[in-house]
């Protein structure tokens, strides 16, 4: 039997902020054995050093502004480290970054990297440096549009022979991403969230829709998620503005965005141009416990995105007993509780549809709502999407790699 001591892992994100995969990383992070696995954390920035010379990770980091979970990263007992987030200008000293970055720190049993687009370059740095297991490790299964979609699919192109391990949120996205004759080596890693803490509260409900001003017999339809092209919010604001008053009891709908990003503002005048302003609620980001309770406040739940892996939003959703539409493109095993139906996006009549069924059909009664929770939440847990067991089953994972 192994000696089980402490080791560390280092894990390679876009940034500390609150976002999809560094939140279920932070659900993992604080549900694993400390005593077994520690954490800690590469993140790509934009900052720029004082010197504009100096690329490497403490200059980085003296430069950056801190992040959401900087401080509880610190107080768990992680370090965090930066790189210089890569374009297609500066691959070059983004690359010496990471060769930099990993020889002066590669005391690591695993480093594993959930920003796949360039993944293929510091992957291999870390394995030259000496670090004894790389693992790729995909959460979105798609690659975006335009430019940004041709540099990620040249980058990620061999990615799955430059890593020992490809973990995947979906089998789905791990070959779209790492390719159809990788199949036998992808490991599903389910997205996990802490499930309890989504369980409907009906006080939270009626506190958020309170900060909201929604009123109490409007539709509320909720979206979680960064201001993003590939997230497609205009899409609800579209269908919102031409649905209102089609509830049997005449009841508007409004719509309640979570979230920050490049778009946000876009969809602000979008919703001021279809006479929607009074009946959108722009949230922002919102902590954890914040977001879980406005999941409370929503009476259904929307993601028409153009592309996903496994999306957490959609699975802390389900939790909270809100009736999921999704788009086609998120993946059908996405479909985790009877909750969820996916829709296509060219079919926006079928969605006007969807809609309206669950507003006309569906009871949002407190205790309707609560049994639909309880009965998602179980579902959730016999699937795998429980942290607590999922942190068990990790900490054992990266024991077994030494």
């Amino acid at each position: 039997m192994k000696d089980e001591k402490q080791i560390r892992v280092l894990h390679v994100l876009g940034t500390l902020d609150v976002g999809g995969a560094e939140s279920r990383v932070m659900d993992l992070y604080r549900h694993i054995d400390g005593d077994r696995v520690q954490f800690d954390f590469l993140i790509h920035t934009d900052a720029v050093p004082s010197d504009g010379r100096d690329y490497s990770s403490d200059a980085l980091m003296k430069a950056r502004a801190p992040q959401a979970f900087d401080q509880e990263v610190i107080g768990l007992g992680g370090h965090i480290y930066a790189l210089p987030r890569p374009d297609l200008k500066h691959l070059s000293r983004y690359r010496k970054a990471a060769e930099r970055f990993f020889r002066d720190h590669h005391d690591f049993a695993a480093v594993e990297g959930h920003m796949t687009s360039t993944a293929s370059i510091y992957l291999p740095a870390a394995k030259k440096a000496g670090v004894p297991v790389t693992l790729s490790h995909v959460r979105s299964g798609g690659s975006g549009t335009g430019l940004k979609k041709v540099l990620t699919d040249l980058l990620r192109s061999d990615l799955a022979s430059r890593a020992d391990r490809l973990l995947s949120c979906t089998m789905e996205a791990g070959i779209y991403v790492y390719g159809k004759r990788a199949k036998d080596r992808i490991e599903v890693i389910p997205n996990a969230i802490e499930t309890k803490r989504l369980r409907f509260d009906a006080k939270a409900r009626e506190k958020y829709r309170n900060e909201l001003d929604i009123p109490g017999d409007a539709f509320a339809i909720g979206h979680v998620g960064r201001f993003d092209p590939m997230k497609n919010q205009a899409f609800l604001i579209r269908l919102a503005a031409g649905m209102s008053g089609q509830g049997t009891k005449g009841q508007d709908i409004y719509l309640v965005f979570v979230g920050d990003g490049s778009l946000r503002k876009e969809c602000e005048n979008l919703s001021a141009r279809l006479g929607m302003a009074d009946r959108v609620r722009f949230a922002g980001v919102c902590s954890r416990e914040k977001t879980a309770g406005l999941y409370q406040a929503f009476d259904m739940f929307a993601l028409p995105s153009f592309y996903e892996g496994m999306p957490g939003t959609a699975i802390e959703a389900q939790a909270s007993g809100l009736d999921c539409l999704l788009s086609d493109a998120v993946t059908k095993e996405a479909e985790i509780t009877p909750l969820v139906r996916r829709i296509s996006l060219d079919e926006p009549g079928m969605w006007e549809e969807a809609v309206r069924k669950i507003m006309n059909e569906r009871s949002q009664s407190d205790e309707d709502r609560m049994k639909r929770s309880l009965e998602a939440l179980q579902g959730l847990d016999e699937a795998g999407y429980n942290v607590e067991t999922l942190a068990v089953r990790m900490a054992r994972y990266y024991q077994e790699l030494r």
